[in-house]
């Protein structure tokens, strides 16, 4: 603790300032700054709070570059004034400054540092004083809190009275659960110790009164940058969240704006995820926060007329008008000469640069479309969102196309615009004959669930010849499969060696009556972009109507391939595209039909069944020898992280991989996991950075840890390996022939394994047999879960598109594995190989020593 009682000891300093105007009432704080700023050379962070007479002025927090433009702030103020400064420096040690000052002098000065605050084992309430607002005083009750090496949370409030607050170690621990034989028991003690710390704001005469009602604290200061309070998001930087995820931003890239706008936000990437996750609950929805946002409000308000065509009032200034809404008379009258202020806005934003730009943007794709013979005989439609930065992706408006229109002459004028909930706010203009009335399209239902389920930025109905027969071919089918070929890429999420998955829905007399099963599709196949209407046409959509378009085309260059090899009796679904097999009756791979009667059974070998024509193969004891991934690959990922990490750290790729370290290695943190150890802030050197990553990483290595965020590391590791030609994979001589007969019967192989799908494909490529990847139909990796679990087989069923999970065949080394797929459904057999580790006896398996066995 160092105290001043007068200016001669301040100018009696080593540093001196002659230049600084002495008389000036702010002048003695700057000097005190000025010394502060000498004995701290990083100076983070500065909050000041100023009370002159009985009115309490806290300012904004600054950067010490903009310090001086206090001095004009508060040159107004009274000669006699208190001051409090709070400075954080870059190693978040807290100073204190409070200095008094009478007629222009400097009577007292008090200047407080955290460390010596914290030896004394003394914590102090915050000062009394009066705010303009609440948030003001919540502001400085937590500032204060933090100087001082306590939190504090609110306890009681009613918004518009008053507000209490409390240490956040208050109150006591409540065990909710009743003491039994069989009951599990806390193992950690409470933080919470009943503290009667409590502080009181009340409202009088519009402001905000601070009292104390008791300033004790029953417990030593703690580190507070570790607190969850000091992580917590503002109202304004959730919404930040909600938009930034909507747009399709990675929690690094939303951290990234978020720290542009606040540098000292001590919140990371595992906080970013926590409010993705509530906001996907609907728990964190910001429906109160959009509230406070009047500017947005009115382009989020509900126009009277909706989708089906109910009759509402608006209160307007123009004469009756009847417009008919699908197909049902909608009656707008005059009630009142005043529009409503919001809806009054929400009309002039209908009329705005971004919506009359989307409504021609739709008509040119009509157009276009038209010619591709998509959109023929007044069929098919188009949706595209409006897109504007300002407003939430899921609250945007939406254009549409009419129904019963020539599409090859759309114009914008003739384009209906939805509120983001359904609501029509804008309908096409009434033509004479021989022009129908105007009508929204039939899909307005359908494109609204595809906007509700997958977020979509734009959607496309389509009535392509191609995309009509393609569903023909095969009556029973429920999906339409296609693997190896080249436009494939062009689909979202999708390359050339995956299959592509579309569902199948059956047609209905009426459009509408379309939206369930279409629902159920989507749920059904999370990852598609696409869902196929049989004897009718598809629906297809993207993130923006770029995507949109271009998936649109991929797709249907894909339909279209695969009718003409059906038609030159070449299967379109297996990998080399051979001749057709009969199976069970039905040409072709594409339909799932029942199981038959059993062909062959278990003797010298496994015969596959003619409807089991899927197998999945794990990696490691299976394809390559446990050696290989133990004695090359693990110590090769062992000694290369710390390399790769500093010559990739500054890519958006390490910092992905770096973030969902972070989040597990807290989560081992916690759980208390033998070799973790904490990653330091940013902000401290990446040097130390990738010390402590190198360390978890290496540990988590040594315990053979199947974590996604290990294995995805390890991938990027293992390519940069197998790109230079260090890492040739090693597979047993057994595996290529195996491929090779599996792949000339039709038999589809997938491979499921601990490694990323791109280390499987790296493996595959590389291999001392050659590329093997002709062969194989998809990778899975523990992104559908962990191999020892049957919902992560169940994931996979629904994947591939197999209706029964005995027609899979799962071939695995590990009796754990063997179990949950069993438990799932499937059929097992477990490789035993040289290398692989024993099994329980009894185990109940099939088991072989070559994949030829099959």
């Amino acid at each position: 603790m160092r105290k001043s009682t007068s200016p001669c000891d301040l100018r009696n300093l080593p540093w001196q300032y002659p230049h600084f105007p002495w008389k000036n009432p702010l002048s003695p704080f700057f000097l005190c700054f000025f010394v502060l700023l000498s004995s701290h050379s990083y100076i983070h962070q500065i909050s000041l709070h100023f009370t002159a007479s009985t009115k309490t002025t806290p300012s904004p927090t600054v950067s010490p570059s903009r310090l001086f433009s206090f001095q004009r702030v508060f040159i107004n103020h009274a000669p006699d004034y208190s001051a409090t400064v709070f400075f954080l420096s870059h190693e978040n040690h807290f100073n204190v400054l409070t200095l008094n000052v009478v007629s222009s002098e400097l009577v007292d000065m008090e200047v407080q540092d955290q460390n010596e605050h914290n030896q004394e084992k003394k914590m102090l309430p915050p000062t009394r004083g009066t705010f303009q607002s609440r948030e003001e005083l919540l502001k400085h009750v937590r500032d204060f809190a933090l100087t001082q090496g306590y939190m504090v949370s609110i306890r009681d409030s009613a918004k518009d009275r008053y507000v209490t607050v409390a240490c956040d170690r208050g109150g006591v621990y409540r065990k909710r659960l009743k003491n039994g034989e069989n009951m599990r028991q806390r193992k950690n003690a409470s933080r919470l110790t009943n503290c009667p710390f409590e502080v009181v704001g009340k409202k009088d005469d519009d402001v905000w009164t601070l009292t104390v009602k008791n300033g004790e604290h029953n417990h030593e200061p703690s580190n507070t940058s570790d607190h969850p309070s000091c992580r917590r998001f503002t109202e304004e930087e959730v919404l930040i969240i909600r938009d930034m995820s909507a747009a399709g931003k990675r929690p690094r890239q939303i951290l990234k704006a978020l720290r542009q706008r606040n540098p000292n936000l001590v919140s990371d990437s595992r906080n970013v995820y926590n409010v993705k996750a509530k906001i996907r609950r609907g728990s964190l929805s910001g429906e109160d926060i959009q509230e406070k946002k009047a500017t947005n409000l009115t382009l989020l308000i509900k126009p009277p007329v909706s989708l089906e065509g109910k009759k509402a009032e608006v209160s307007c200034s123009s004469s009756t008008e009847t417009m008919n809404t699908n197909g049902v008379a909608a009656t707008v009258t005059q009630a009142q000469p005043m529009v409503h202020n919001s809806f009054a806005m929400s009309q002039a934003y209908v009329e705005s640069k971004e919506v009359t730009e989307t409504k021609a943007l739709v008509a040119e794709l009509c157009q276009h479309f038209y010619t591709l013979g998509w959109l023929a005989g007044t069929g098919g439609s188009i949706t595209i969102r409006v897109h504007d930065g300002s407003i939430p992706r899921h609250h945007q408006l939406i254009v549409m196309s009419p129904s019963g229109v020539q599409m090859e002459r759309m114009v914008a004028e003739g384009m209906y615009v939805l509120s983001s909930d359904g609501f029509i706010m804008s309908t096409p203009p009434l033509k004479l004959y021989p022009y129908q009335p105007p009508k929204c399209t039939d899909c307005a239902p359908l494109f609204m669930k595809v906007y509700e389920i997958c977020n979509a930025g734009a959607v496309v109905h389509s009535h392509g010849l191609e995309a009509c027969l393609v569903t023909m071919i095969n009556p029973f089918s429920k999906e339409f499969r296609i693997t190896h070929m080249e436009m494939i890429k062009g689909i979202q999420g999708h390359g050339y060696h995956d299959e592509l998955v579309v569902p199948i829905i059956e047609n209905t007399a009426h459009e509408g009556e379309l939206t369930e099963s279409l629902t159920e599709a989507m749920r059904a196949y999370p990852k598609t972009t696409a869902v196929l209407v049989r004897n009718h046409g598809v629906y297809i959509w993207g993130d923006s109507w770029i995507s949109t378009k271009t998936q649109a085309e991929c797709y249907h260059y894909l339909f279209d391939a695969a009718i003409k090899l059906h038609q030159l009796g070449l299967d379109w679904s297996s990998p080399n595209h051979g001749p057709l097999r009969n199976v069970n009756g039905l040409w072709g791979c594409a339909g799932n039909s029942s199981r038959g009667p059993k062909v062959g059974t278990f003797g010298l070998d496994y015969m596959i069944e003619p409807s089991q024509r899927c197998l999945l193969l794990t990696v490691e004891g299976t394809v390559t020898p446990m050696s290989f991934v133990t004695d090359i690959l693990f110590p090769y990922a062992h000694d290369n992280v710390r390399k790769h990490l500093a010559m990739t750290y500054d890519t958006e790729e390490t910092q992905h991989d770096i973030d969902l370290l972070r989040s597990q290695i807290q989560e081992d943190l916690e759980q208390g996991v033998a070799g973790a150890v904490p990653i330091p802030p940013d902000y401290v050197g990446k040097e130390l950075v990738i010390a402590s990553l190198a360390a978890n990483v290496e540990a988590m290595i040594n315990t053979d840890r199947k974590v996604t965020s290990l294995k995805q590391l390890e991938g990027r590791i293992w390519r940069t390996g197998f790109q230079s030609n260090e890492l040739v994979a090693v597979v047993f001589e057994d595996v290529p022939e195996a491929l090779e007969k599996w792949h000339a019967s039709g038999i589809k192989v997938y491979i499921f394994a601990c490694g990323s799908r791109e280390v499987q494909q790296l493996l595959f490529a590389n291999s001392n047999y050659g590329d093997l990847r002709k062969y194989l139909c998809g990778f899975f990796d523990t992104t559908v879960g962990n191999k020892q679990v049957a919902h992560s087989y169940f994931e996979i069923l629904q994947t591939v598109g197999v209706d029964r999970p005995a027609d899979m065949l799962f071939v695995t080394d590990r009796f754990q594995e063997a179990e949950a797929a069993r438990a799932a459904g499937l059929e097992v057999i477990i490789s035993i190989r040289p290398g692989n580790g024993p099994l329980p006896q009894n185990h109940g398996f099939r088991t072989i020593a070559s994949l030829l066995e099959i």
